[in-house]
């Protein structure tokens, strides 16, 4: 009964939510496919907003990408407690709002999210993008589908129903496979020229040319300076805007993903601890080794690891393919059951540095602060898996320099701190 109800209602929300953008006529940005979503809307979300002064700019400060989060993200509804009677009373403020509310922003730019075959064909109901972008193609969620190609053909139809143009990442293959295929306006991702690293006043900058301007940033990886770039595209796709020349671009990701924390010891904290999938695992490892190598020569390289999870029959050799990507490190932790895996790997190949694996993430958080504080050599760590029960954010915890950085962490809300709580009882 319940899950009947709740498919009326989520009928009846896209539909007021059909009649809200049809009265208000937005402008639509929609980014799909499986990795590095959630970065690439922040970045393009934020940058409109600093740049494009004259337009409102909306994106959901959540990760809304579902059937219900797109209706949220519409009406711009950021709380949402995931029981009948809470959605009964959020359907009578997006009535009223569908209706009467006037137009809250000039852009809004949404995640699509697929876990199931014909999801997407409900959220093209709901909204069709008048630029669409798709970032990176990944083995995930494919509890529901047959393939990694199965989960990538109900994905691109947000690519037939854009209006606009669409932006395919050239790096991806599935993207390439099908270019020359695909009718109508579309494009790769500009190419990223001039890119480097840059230590400025103790802290890590980027640099980059782009229509022969230099720029600099905060956001140091490239495949996030790919986004930044693509909204200069997608500026002059829409409204034909000049932009900006020879400025430092002072921007934010969420906080989890792929950020720096002040050294700790002489160390560097790389904080990826929001989740972990094999192509954002493989990248992230890359840009370790890649700081290391621009600015940092004379670091160790700690790799602090768990599973990823959501792969279901792949697993197994998934974290086996893990072996190539880490072994030019020079300690490594990980975590969990199918890092046993990766584990046997390392072993089968009589990998020589220092291994350290555990069941129980407490136990390791445990020791790696004591491996820390024992250290002389300076080291850049990496933390990376997938959640749910293995909480990586408080290895974190452990080795932060200032304590006040742990509201930066992922998972910090009350309900996040009472399941880490119960879980570790």
């Amino acid at each position: 009964m319940k899950k009947r109800l709740l498919k009326w209602l989520e009928k009846i929300l896209a539909f007021l939510a059909r009649i809200y953008l049809f009265r208000t006529r937005p402008k639509i940005i929609g980014i799909t496919w499986s990795v590095w979503k959630t970065s690439c809307r922040m970045l393009i979300s934020q940058i409109f907003h600093k740049y494009l002064t004259d337009k409102r700019v909306y994106t959901s400060p959540k990760n809304f990408n579902s059937e219900l989060g797109l209706v949220f993200s519409i009406f711009k509804i950021e709380e949402y407690t995931p029981w009948i009677l809470s959605l009964l009373k959020l359907s009578v403020i997006i009535f009223f709002k569908a209706l009467f509310s006037r137009k809250q922003y000039d852009i809004l730019v949404l995640e699509y999210g697929v876990d199931h075959p014909w999801d997407m064909d409900f959220l093209l109901s709901i909204a069709k993008p008048h630029i669409s972008i798709f970032t990176k193609l990944d083995k995930i969620h494919l509890e529901y589908f047959d393939s990694e190609n199965g989960i990538a053909d109900e994905k691109i139809k947000l690519l037939y129903k854009t209006k606009n143009k669409a932006f395919l990442n050239p790096n991806d293959d599935f993207c390439r496979s099908i270019f020359s295929e695909i009718k109508g306006k579309k494009s790769y991702f500009p190419e990223v020229k001039n890119y480097e690293l840059q230590r400025v006043n103790g802290w890590i900058k980027s640099a980059f040319i782009y229509d022969k301007s230099l720029f600099t940033s905060n956001i140091i990886w490239e495949e996030n300076i790919q986004y930044i770039i693509l909204w200069f595209e997608i500026l002059q796709e829409l409204w034909f805007h000049n932009i900006p020349k020879n400025q430092y671009l002072d921007l934010e990701l969420q906080a989890w993903r792929f950020t720096i924390f002040h050294w700790i010891q002489n160390s560097i904290l790389i904080d990826s601890s929001y989740n972990a999938w094999p192509q954002s695992m493989k990248k992230m490892i890359e840009n370790t080794y890649f700081l290391r190598d621009k600015l940092f020569p004379d670091y160790k390289v700690w790799f602090i690891l768990g599973d990823m999870r959501e792969l279901w029959n792949i697993s197994e050799v998934e974290h086996k393919k893990l072996y190539k990507y880490i072994i030019k490190s020079d300690v490594i932790f990980t975590v969990w059951e199918q890092m046993q895996a990766l584990n046997s790997e390392l072993q089968k190949n009589n990998f020589s540095w220092e291994l350290k694996n555990y069941l129980k993430s407490t136990e390791a958080w445990i020791d790696l602060r004591e491996h820390l504080e024992k250290a002389e050599e300076k080291y850049i760590l990496l933390f990376k898996w997938s959640q749910n029960t293995i909480f990586v954010e408080d290895a974190l915890k452990q080795v932060l320099n200032n304590k006040n950085d742990e509201e930066k962490l992922v998972r910090q809300s009350k309900d996040w701190l009472q399941k880490k709580e119960r879980f570790f009882q």
